[in-house]
């Protein structure tokens, strides 16, 4: 074999490595998979979005326009990693493959053609960007098996006054059993711009109606009935959802649709379950409707006026105290009621409604309250400033009457106040070590002067015979054997001073003692001195008669789980049946003395009632 041969097949066998390498190598890549046809208004069609051989982490980002006419939602993403190891001829290869599955939904409200794209995708710089999407979306029919409503009661509605929307579906009883589900979409709900929502979820056990929205599917609560139209009888369902309209204007909403998927096939799976193999869609829409929502009057409208709107409020307050002095607060608490919206209701000025600024001091501008129960409480603190005032005057509060559709007020019931006269405490009030005319160290209307003489108060009492300081010898002593003197002091002396030390500590220690005891809890030392004599009656059960004991026994720990008013520990049950069980037995007559382990049960048992207390 020449060298020349040998050459060529090397460059022949890098070649196909070469090959081979750039055959594991692949661009990135995203295309467009999207569910057959035909497409109906109203009705989802799903577009996944397939990116390919990207990097794993980011995870790379999707830019898409809105598309006219209709609305693409956004489901979520699915990644997924594969990795694959051959050999071939001895050669390794590791390929991996990455993929990102972006799932959108499209649903068009109306009939026609419609585009969906293009998807841009990137990743650390890197791009793709696909194709649009056209689509040709067919009118929904009407069927006479199928029907949909969307209404509400007639009349003016007014921002942040709650409204209700009943929704009404009928379909004929032999879809029952061929209904494989159903897609029931209200175009007014999808408006989260104009209405905020405020709706009660379903209890357990309720019958629900699921209606489709851009955030999802939502549970309503729902009866269901049957009526007879016709020659055909019908499943009537009825849900009703409350709406908060936030702003003013006139709104024109599509009619509300429903299609329901009914089976015209079954099949049979491994488990032997039913499911659909053919499905062919029962289709049906409503009625358009329009809103005007208008706004409340400003012409004539009162200070007292703080956004509620509805029916029959009430204003109630109340005081946290009525005796007081001029100067200090009060907390008032003001519940607002009424059927309306609790939620955008807001408080007035006070000081504009009752609390004259003259006699009340009042916070500025409308404290946040909380909604509970069907009601609104709102919390502030007001100073009263004028001890003439006799009472917290009626406060006036303004409401938006929906119905009358004018402006009602109504009024809190007055709070009976005692005001007393506030003291001011001034130069004058304030205590001073004053010393009599005449006295050393006085001047000039019996002030103190800084000439007075020491010595004549080193006493430390004035004329009056109060202990006073004024004048008195307060240098520091710095000779030892002067503080360490014990001149003048004899062993009975000593012992004395001894004496008067031990007994000030005794008295000390008593005195916490005793304020320990008058600082406990009535109903504790009552509770306490109960525990106590029911132990002893236990104690003194183990010289009695076996059923007497037993009878004693149960009868203190009744007693003590009475007064302790907690739950019952663990054997207490078994071991008072046990008690009882002797205690009334035929033959009690003729038993022996109590057990001594019967008493020892029971003090544990007793034990474990004080410790849950404790």
């Amino acid at each position: 074999m020449s060298r020349a041969f040998l050459r060529s097949f090397a460059l022949l066998a890098s070649l196909v490595a070469l090959l081979l390498c750039a055959g594991t190598a692949t661009a990135q890549r995203a295309h467009i998979q999207i569910s057959s046809g035909p497409y109906y208004q109203g009705e989802p069609v799903d577009i996944h979005l397939v990116v390919e051989d990207f990097e794993e982490s980011p995870e790379p980002r999707v830019d898409v326009p809105d598309p006219k006419g209709g609305r693409l939602e956004f489901l979520g993403v699915n990644p997924s990693t594969r990795s694959s190891i051959s050999i071939t001829n001895g050669r390794m290869t590791q390929t991996k493959a990455v993929r990102f599955v972006y799932q959108y939904r499209f649903i068009a409200a109306t009939a026609g053609r419609f585009q969906v794209g293009p998807f841009r995708v990137e990743q650390q710089g890197v791009e793709r960007t696909t194709g649009p999407v056209q689509l040709q979306v067919a009118a929904l029919g009407k069927s006479d098996r199928v029907r949909i409503d969307a209404r509400w009661p007639r009349g003016d509605v007014y921002p942040g006054q709650r409204m209700t929307v009943d929704i009404e579906w009928w379909f004929a009883v032999d879809l029952t059993e061929r209904m494989h589900d159903y897609r029931i979409e209200v175009p007014m709900f999808n408006r989260t711009d104009l209405f905020r929502f405020a709706d009660a979820p379903p209890e357990p056990g309720d019958t629900e109606l699921i209606v489709e929205t851009p955030t999802g599917r939502i549970a309503l609560k729902a009866t269901v009935t049957e009526k007879v139209d016709g020659n055909r009888r019908f499943k009537v369902v009825n849900a009703t959802r409350v709406l908060i309209p936030l702003q003013p204007g006139e709104f024109n909403f599509a009619a509300p649709t429903v299609v329901v998927d009914e089976v015209t096939r079954w099949r049979r799976d491994l488990f032997g379950q039913r499911t659909p193999r053919g499905v062919r869609k029962v289709p049906s829409s409503g009625e358009p409707r329009k809103l005007i929502v208008r706004d409340v009057p400003r012409v004539g409208r009162p200070d007292t006026y703080a956004g509620a709107i509805g029916r029959g409020f009430s204003l109630e307050v109340t005081a946290d105290r009525s005796v007081l002095q001029a100067g200090d607060p009060i907390a008032l608490t003001l519940v607002l009621r009424g059927d309306g919206n609790l939620d955008g209701a807001g408080l007035p000025d006070l000081a504009a409604g009752g609390l004259s600024p003259k006699q009340f001091r009042s916070p500025t501008g409308s404290p946040g309250g909380v909604v509970a129960d069907g009601a609104k409480t709102f919390q502030v603190q007001v100073r009263v400033l004028d001890d003439s005032v006799r009472e917290i005057p009626p406060i006036p509060y303004t409401y938006f009457d929906s119905d009358k559709k004018k402006f009602v007020t109504v009024t809190s019931r007055p709070i009976a106040l005692s005001v007393r006269r506030g003291h001011v405490v001034t130069a004058d009030d304030v205590v001073s070590g004053a010393v009599p005319p005449g006295r050393p160290g006085t001047g000039a209307g019996g002030q103190f002067t800084a000439s007075a003489d020491i010595d004549d108060a080193s006493d430390g009492r004035d004329a009056t015979g109060a202990l006073s300081l004024t004048g008195a010898n307060l240098s520091i002593v710095r000779d030892h054997a002067l503080l360490l003197s014990t001149s003048n002091e004899s062993v009975l002396g000593k012992a004395g001073v001894a004496s008067v030390y031990g007994a000030s500590l005794a008295l000390v220690a008593f005195a916490f003692a005793y304020r320990r005891r008058s600082d406990q809890d009535p109903a504790v030392v009552r509770r306490n001195k109960l525990f106590g004599t029911e132990r002893r009656t236990m104690a003194g059960a183990a010289s009695m008669p076996r059923a007497e004991a037993m009878s004693v026994v149960a009868g203190a720990l009744r007693s003590m789980l009475r007064a302790a008013s907690v739950e019952r520990p663990a054997g207490l049950d078994a071991f008072l049946s046990e008690c009882d069980a002797v205690a009334y037995a035929p033959d009690r007559a003729t038993l022996d003395t109590v057990d001594p382990e019967v008493i020892a049960r029971a003090q544990s048992l007793a034990d474990e009632i004080e410790k849950s207390v404790s």
